[in-house]
């Protein structure tokens, strides 16, 4: 219907010798222009509409022309997108306008006027006083401005939606029939949100015993340890020591038999060792609990793993400590 003219352009400039505008479309540009607009026409001949919408489109993206505007016009306009229809015959008068095409503006024109009595529109109105209110038509934020105007939509589904800080949430989607038609919206005000409880900038971390926790704990279980012990050996030293007392005279305990020596014998070195690791094991259990007490805890991840192990022999106590990094 509408072919594809470079036509003639009135810009009264003046100068001497061509002068090259920024952002004008190349010879390369004008040609793949050229090539899209053909294959488009020839679509939109086969009925085609989806296909040649989209190569008018991409033509008009290379090198913009009245033709290509009015053939996109053309295209949506028997899709049935009525608004789209419209804002591309207005494109088509705007640019027709601009080169000085009168025959192109006035068909421009009065498709557009034609389709004007057609349209499909959404009127959204808000109330004020939520501030930070915004609204939005299909994921596009809209202007206060448009406020209570029928705006021109696609007949289909259309969204609306409301938001504002510390309210709720507005979402309401809407069918708008081919037109002639008006959808009315109307966005209530919106209810206050409850603040949400305030967390720590930073959240509590899994905790653990400390290194210096874990061994001021193994090292008063050595303690306990060294104090049971030390107890055992106290109460051996007792037996042995009422044991050699049968094997003495009683009216002479130095004097004894054999046996009776042996036994006071083993009985003061048991009383011996047993003094020693209760020494021994007070000291380290009063260490382990100082120890336990300051070391507090820290985070899991960055806990080493410690131990502490008694170690009790024939005659001597002590302890075996590692630490694992």
């Amino acid at each position: 219907m509408f072919r594809k003219s470079t036509g003639l352009s009135f810009f009264t400039a003046i100068l001497l010798g061509a002068a090259h505008v920024s952002g004008q479309p190349s010879a390369a540009d004008k040609a793949v222009a050229d090539k899209l607009f053909d294959e488009g026409r020839a679509m939109l001949d086969q009925n085609r509409l989806p296909e040649a919408c989209l190569k008018f489109a991409e033509s008009d993206r290379y090198d913009p022309s009245v033709g290509t505007r009015l053939n996109l016009g053309d295209c949506h306009e028997r899709q049935g997108k009525t608004a789209s229809a419209y804002g591309h015959f207005g494109d088509a008068a705007r640019l027709a306008r601009e080169r000085g095409d009168k025959s192109r503006e006035a068909v421009a024109e009065e498709r557009r006027q034609a389709l004007e009595k057609k349209l499909s529109r959404i009127r959204i109105t808000a109330r004020p006083g939520a501030a930070g209110l915004e609204v939005l038509l299909d994921g596009k934020v809209l202007g206060a401005a448009v406020f209570g105007t029928a705006l021109p939509v696609d007949p289909g589904s259309h969204v609306v939606e409301a938001r504002a800080p510390g309210r709720s949430g507005f979402h309401e989607e809407k069918v708008v029939p081919a037109g002639p038609a008006t959808v009315e919206v109307v966005i209530p005000e919106l209810g206050a949100v409850a603040p949400a409880e305030k967390k720590d900038a930073v959240e509590a971390r899994e905790t653990r015993w400390s290194t210096l926790r874990g061994v001021g704990f193994a090292t008063g279980i050595a303690g306990v340890v060294g104090i049971g012990v030390g107890a055992g050996f106290g109460a051996a030293a007792l037996q042995k020591n009422a044991a050699s007392k049968e094997k003495c005279d009683a009216g002479d305990p130095t004097r004894c038999s054999p046996e009776g020596y042996s036994l006071r014998n083993a009985a003061g070195f048991s009383a011996d060792v047993s003094t020693v690791l209760l020494g021994i094991g007070g000291g380290v259990l009063a260490t382990g609990i100082v120890l336990f007490v300051v070391g507090g805890n820290e985070p899991a991840a960055l806990a080493e793993r410690a131990w502490v192990v008694p170690v009790v022999g024939r005659g001597s106590f002590g302890v075996s400590a590692g630490m694992e990094f």
